[in-house]
């Protein structure tokens, strides 16, 4: 009876597996049993030893158990057949050295009718690492500075192989039961509540947890450590916590609200409990971002320790981020995508609810359309430009770095962009009805895209695509399209469809168009069609004219309010209106028009004379969404390197000093702190030239310290984002003619993959955000470190290293560096498409020859329009 009970089986849905390096599936896994002793962590004893109990399905007849298992010593494997306890003889086999499976061969075929459910027993033990990936060890000082160890994990995305032995793959969705041996004075966490605690022998604990509700393994959690703790009870009844070390316990209490409100709002907006007694947010010391663990969220310290005094833009990053993952809690964890091709059904959602949520607890902190626009709408037109991947990626192998290169700023930005197209194509209550549908309908499950899809269920006129039609046109195929409005006579107006490339627009591909809800502005249509489709474009038009609600006299904006994810060219006499209106126009859509015109300068689409125009109308009021745009790297950065006009810096520095005046107060919203950390970056940046012989100057640049190289080394391998852009923005403030920057990179560069600190795709993706934080200071050591690596180093992440030198080709201004990254290619050759060296050679050339004709030109026309005078003033100058 009692193998019986155990054995238990539930009705499972088997997801088809087509991809390389899959499990099989001819078992499945139903519930696990598992134990793990780590007793030694405060005596410097990292070593940990456990014992899991599978139960699981036999769903096809087999003669083998295929599963995962990285880095674990196994003792001993035991299979039991459930429904009499009747041993199953087996043997190990060997594994390949690169494989991450365990396969066990049964000495008989396990029969689907006669075994049903067997039970796999497998003891084992391990060490705790310090690199961050399965179940490993940290630290943080105590009193009198003490260190004090912390074990925790982080499974995401196959990282929970590492720690036990497990089918580890996102489309098996099962129960746990947790029990961790540990020393009896730490606290103690996993995924559920605490069922019991035993005390032992020698001063330990046997702390048993409740039954998890069904989810994948890299869900799964557990904590030993010597923290506190705080909670509240929400509304709704569900125990709120927020963990840490003792020393930050009087600076809880603002994510703890934070976290309450966040979570409440979200229940309201879904119509869905959490399925979980408790929810738990620890701060685990250097752990960079953050990770949705069901039940036990973990995030780097920063986001859950926050004084009374904390600046507004860390209370901000706090609310998005604690917001993001409690989205996590229902999108992602209570539904989960079925495989790593649909991430974006979990990204999306908690990026898209981020914002959502905290500007409906925090309004005065996050503007919503505002904060859309400048935090994911822009960074993902600009990514999406390089044709990296479409959101939903099929087939998708089973190779653990491919898998990491998606979670990107197109799986979680775009994918956010993507889902609030759809609620303003749709409307709110559409949109909230299809999301209620969809949790209701998958909850406890598994989905993909389609189940999305069939959750909205929206009566469309004849003219409108369906909801499908809608998210299948964006999701499955990357890029965008550039719409170009021509303005007729009287109202009428031509629209025409491209896709954005940039280098050049194709139009010829059917796949490259797509459904495109047309939203506009002008003085007449009296906001009517801002935010919900006046009309579509469908896949099949590449031209439709139209008549608008407008006068001759008005200005014509389309995708005033950045609702749809395209970019907008217009006409001269279009952008000729616009220029002269600008000003008028609400920040949003300044912003909006600022970024087409840049990005399409850029691409050679229009002049870069139109943006210079631009800059002039927006310094008479600048305002911080429109100027952190215009500010980025890729707009007035890109103009700035390639302009090296005296006179352009000149003006760049006062429209700076603006904006010191403009964010210098104490109320700022979060776009307001931004938009001050920004014009620091660039106040150093043209310091050099223009600040250092004013000592009257009320405004200091930033102190330009020498940065140590191992400092170098442990900003580069953090995890969290805003370590490296800190040792960024002191790297660019050195002085650009010092060698300095460029020695250091290359030695913390070399350290740290001699020492394998990164893996080959990680490092890749350091220095793609090492390049677009400022490509002219940083593109050439870059380049010169890359030609040091082998190309079988990076093989592996072939997609990852050539999205890199694709970010590197558009950089490129000058021969010398072509022709340095030409021969970069060529000596990566065998491990990029065969069209790859031509194409990148054409786009380095075109470049070139745009940079020798254009910029004379452009330095006449800022000299003649005497931009730099604008600033001439005390205090700007």
């Amino acid at each position: 009876m009692l193998w019986l009970v155990l054995c238990s089986v539930y009705l499972v849905i088997v997801p088809v597996v087509t991809a390389n390096g899959r499990l099989p599936n001819n078992t499945l896994p139903l519930h696990y049993d598992l134990h793990l002793e780590a007793t030694g962590l405060g005596l410097h004893d990292y070593t940990y030893r456990g014992n899991v109990s599978i139960r699981i399905a036999i769903v096809r007849d087999t003669n083998e158990v295929v599963l995962h298992n990285v880095g674990n010593t196994l003792e001993s494997i035991c299979l039991r057949r459930c429904r009499d306890g009747e041993a199953i003889s087996h043997q190990l086999l060997e594994s390949e050295p690169a494989s991450e499976l365990l396969r066990i061969r049964t000495d008989r075929i396990l029969r689907r009718a006669d075994d049903q459910v067997i039970t796999l027993t497998i003891v084992f033990h391990n060490t705790l690492g310090e690199d961050r990936m399965g179940f490993y060890r940290t630290q943080y000082r105590g009193a009198k500075r003490i260190p004090m160890a912390v074990a925790t994990t982080h499974f995401q995305p196959s990282y929970a192989r590492l720690a036990f032995p497990c089918f580890d793959e996102p489309g098996f969705k099962t129960t746990f039961q947790i029990t961790i041996v540990a020393n009896g004075s730490h606290l103690v966490a996993s995924n559920a509540p605490i069922a019991t605690v035993t005390w032992l022998q020698d001063g330990h604990k046997a702390v048993r947890f409740e039954r998890t509700p069904p989810m994948q393994t890299y869900l799964v959690t557990f904590l030993i450590a010597n923290f506190t703790s705080v909670h509240t009870v929400s509304p709704s009844g569900v125990e709120i916590g927020i963990l840490a070390p003792p020393k930050d316990e009087k600076s809880l209490q603002f994510s703890l609200q934070a976290a309450t409100a966040l979570l409440s709002s979200l229940e309201e907006y879904t119509g869905q409990s959490l399925g979980l007694q408790k929810l738990d947010h620890v701060a685990i010391p250097r752990f960079g971002n953050a990770m949705e663990n069901w039940g036990l969220v973990a995030y780097d310290e920063q986001f859950l320790v926050l004084s009374a005094k904390a600046h507004r833009l860390q209370r901000a990053q706090a609310v998005l981020t604690i917001g993001h993952e409690t989205a996590h809690q229902l999108f992602g964890n209570l539904v989960g995508p079925a495989w790593w091709s649909y991430l974006w059904l979990s990204e999306g959602f908690a990026t898209y609810f981020e914002l959502l949520l905290g500007a409906d607890a925090y309004p005065e902190l996050l503007p919503l359309e505002e904060s859309f626009a400048v935090r994911h709408m822009h960074p993902a037109l600009m990514a999406d430009a390089y044709e990296q991947h479409p959101l939903t990626v099929e087939p998708l192998s089973a190779n653990t770095p491919e898998i990491e290169t998606l979670f990107d700023t197109i799986t979680y930005s775009k994918a956010g962009c993507i889902l609030r197209m759809i609620n303003c194509s749709i409307g709110e209550e559409a949109f909230q009805a299809g999301v209620q549908n969809y949790l209701e309908q998958h909850r406890n499950g598994i989905v993909t895209p389609e189940d999305l899809y069939e959750s909205f269920f929206v009566q469309q006129r004849r003219d409108t695509p369906t909801v499908e039609q809608m998210f299948r046109s964006w999701v499955d195929k990357p890029g965008y399209p550039v719409v170009t409005v021509e303005r007729l006579n009287g109202s009428f107006v031509r629209f025409r469809q491209q896709r954005y490339h940039n280098q050049e627009v194709t139009t010829q591909d059917i796949t490259s168009r797509w459904f495109i809800p047309i939203t506009y502005y002008t003085n007449s249509s009296l906001g009517q069609y801002e935010y919900q489709p006046a009309f579509w474009m469908k896949e099949t038009d590449q031209e439709l004219v139209l008549q608008l609600e407008m006068n001759t006299q008005d200005v014509l904006v389309v995708n005033p309010r950045q609702i749809g994810f395209y970019r907008v060219e217009y006409d001269e006499r279009g952008w000729s209106s616009i220029v002269d209106n600008l000003t008028t126009l609400p920040s949003i859509m300044q912003a909006k028009l600022i970024d087409d015109a840049f990005v399409l300068a850029r691409a050679g689409l229009v002049g870069y004379e139109l943006c210079l125009e631009m800059l002039q109308e927006l310094a008479t009021s600048p305002d911080p969404v429109p100027w952190l745009i215009a500010m980025a790297e890729e707009n007035i950065g890109y103009l700035q390197r390639v302009l090296q006009s005296a006179e352009f810096d000149r003006f760049l520095t006062g429209f700076v000093g603006e904006m010191f005046d403009l964010a210098g107060n104490v109320g700022r919203t979060l776009l307001q702190s931004q938009a001050l950390d920004v014009a620091y970056d660039w106040w150093s940046r043209l310091a050099a030239s223009f600040i250092e012989s004013k000592r009257e100057s009320s405004i200091r640049p930033r102190a330009c310290l020498p940065t140590p190289v191992q400092e170098v080394v442990q900003a580069l391998v953090s995890p969290d984002d805003h370590v490296r852009e800190r040792l960024f923005v002191r790297l660019k403030c050195l002085p650009k003619q010092s060698n300095e920057p460029v020695s250091v990179l290359l030695l913390a560069l070399e350290r740290i993959r001699a020492a394998n600190l990164l893996t080959p795709g990680k490092l890749f993706a350091v220095l793609e955000s090492l390049i677009k934080s400022d490509p002219g200071r940083f593109l050439p050591p870059t380049v010169q470190f890359l030609s040091s690596v082998p190309p079988e180093e990076a093989g592996p992440v072939a997609d990852r290293f050539q999205r890199l030198l694709n970010l590197i080709v558009h950089e490129v201004t000058d021969r010398r560096q072509a022709a340095q990254v030409r021969k970069l290619m060529v000596k990566n050759s065998s491990i990029l498409p065969a069209n790859f060296l031509p194409h990148a050679s054409t786009v380095m050339t075109s470049t070139i020859s745009w940079r020798m004709k254009q910029v004379p030109k452009l330095r006449e026309f800022v000299h003649d329009s005497h931009m730099a005078s604008i600033y001439e003033r005390e205090g700007h100058q």
